[in-house]
């Protein structure tokens, strides 16, 4: 009878031990396996860190950023994502285009005044023509408040189509310059963003001593930049 019993006792204990142990690894399986908790935890981490580890990153390279800056008016700031600087960019080039616009206006009408006294067949003056009309893109009034267009002389007509002009391709110029301006903003810009600034490299403002061609030393202050 004892004997049954052990053997009772015994048996119980290994089924209760082997169901303690398919318990721990269904869990363990739960947890470490190909279960919803893992996979659900690392895509958490994965779409959390995705961005800052994009922006971390991400280094332009100089030569594509110019290449867009030349294709699209600000296209190598929004490669170098630096979108703080496309408003200045865009309100430099609109200046720019509407100061080229405003000159080319009042060039062509004061240059439309101009062969108003001359007989464009013939190259002479015409004959009792002494003043003539320009048109402006401004509003001129009398003193009694009307409208009214201005007449000048041919020599008045003469100096504007020439000053005009020449404001014109000043005009031109700067227009251009401004749009070089942008594209080497891009590509200094993009240098910048890889350039390595690393603990080895200091920068420090020290007191100096200089004799250039004195007989007494002169102090002063020079900037030195260290490679550890």
């Amino acid at each position: 009878m004892k004997k049954w019993f052990l053997i009772g006792i015994l048996a119980l204990g290994s089924l209760e031990w082997a169901q303690a142990q398919q318990i721990r690894i269904d869990s363990v399986g739960k947890v470490v396996g190909p279960g919803i908790r893992m996979d659900t935890l690392n895509r958490t981490l994965s779409l959390d860190s995705l961005g800052s580890v994009a922006d971390a990153t991400f280094k332009p390279i100089p030569r594509k950023a110019a290449m867009r800056a030349i294709m699209i008016p600000g296209g190598g700031q929004i490669y170098n994502r630096d979108y703080w600087k496309l408003p200045f960019v865009y309100a430099a080039l609109a200046g720019a285009g509407y100061s080229v616009y405003w000159n080319i206006v009042r060039y062509n009408n004061f240059l439309d005044a101009y062969y108003s006294f001359y007989n464009l067949e013939t190259g002479a003056l015409k004959p009792g023509v002494d003043r003539v009309p320009v048109k402006y893109l401004d509003f001129f009034y009398d003193l009694n408040g009307k409208f009214t267009t201005p007449e000048i002389t041919v020599d008045i007509a003469r100096r504007g189509k020439d000053q005009y002009r020449r404001w014109r391709d000043y005009a031109y110029v700067v227009a251009g310059l401004t749009y070089a301006l942008s594209i080497i903003e891009a590509n200094v810009a993009a240098h910048m963003k890889t350039f390595d600034i690393s603990e080895d490299l200091t920068l420090r403002a020290e007191p100096a001593l200089f004799q250039p061609g004195l007989p007494a030393p002169m102090t002063g202050l020079r900037l030195v930049l260290t490679f550890r």
